[in-house]
């Protein structure tokens, strides 16, 4: 789920890795209704990670979408969704295993301190379309491991609404992955040319295009995947360093569905 934090952890101050001991699962009570489609509930997700003398150095929290419709549609999305929130959950533990060793190790030598901070990882969830043709969530994350900040991560999913079938993009425009990835090249330098370190890019001028138009063709991004649906928009991202500082966060560009 976290396919690019491993790209952001080489560029962290200090890289540190999470850390077991409570875990929690519950529903929300309370359902909400993102737009007109499905009726969708929270399910929360807790999990408080600590040493022997009882330092807590990491702690996971999520909230996770649920569909409460019984329709077929609504189950596949259900599972498609699980899958993602086990595999969020997977990845702390096996994160949490390696801090662990981490903080011992630090506790066992006297001449470097032991952090005060806590490790965290926070993941929550946007319905960004919810009309009877789309259901696209995006879950947004961050991952602090020490440092000046912590890594934002996202993973965005779109499903056929009618069949809760998952969507990439070149489905949902009907063409090759090939093509797609040209097209969303072209976006982001048309995106350059209207507003340029304004949008959050890297440099200015011809310089700073040429540079941007390079990163974009040299680098494996995947807009196939890397999407969400908005208002009749596939609305695609890249994270923060790739095409921008850390501070301009996700840039992002979008194309009308027809």
């Amino acid at each position: 789920m976290r396919a690019k934090c491993n790209f952001l952890k080489k560029l962290s101050a200090v890289a540190l890795t999470l850390g077991v001991v409570v875990g929690t699962l519950a529903v929300g009570a309370q359902p909400a209704l993102a737009a007109s489609g499905f009726q969708v509930t929270d399910q929360q997700y807790e999990k408080s990670y600590q040493l022997d003398n009882g330092k807590v150095y990491f702690e996971a929290k999520g909230t996770f979408p649920v569909i409460t419709d019984d329709s077929v549609a609504a189950k596949k999305i259900n599972q498609e969704m699980k899958k993602q929130k086990n595999k969020w959950i997977r990845q702390s533990e096996n994160e949490a295993a390696e801090a662990k060793t981490d903080f011992e190790g630090w506790i066992s030598d006297e001449e470097f301190p032991v952090p005060e901070w806590t490790c965290t990882d926070d993941i929550s969830y946007e319905i960004k379309s919810n009309d009877g043709n789309y259901f696209s969530v995006l879950m947004s994350g961050y991952l602090f491991q020490g440092g000046a900040h912590g890594s934002p991560y996202r993973v965005a999913m779109t499903f056929d609404a009618k069949t809760g079938k998952k969507l990439t993009a070149s489905k949902l425009f009907k063409t090759t992955k090939a093509k797609l990835n040209s097209k969303v090249r072209n976006l982001y330098l048309r995106k350059y040319d209207k507003k340029g370190v304004d949008a959050g890019f890297y440099g200015e001028g011809k310089s700073g295009r040429d540079a941007l138009k390079k990163t974009l063709t040299s680098k494996d991004f995947n807009f196939n995947q890397e999407f969400y649906v908005k208002n009749g928009k596939a609305v695609f991202y890249v994270y923060p360093y790739e095409l921008g500082p850390y501070a301009a966060g996700f840039i992002e560009t979008s194309a009308t569905i027809k």
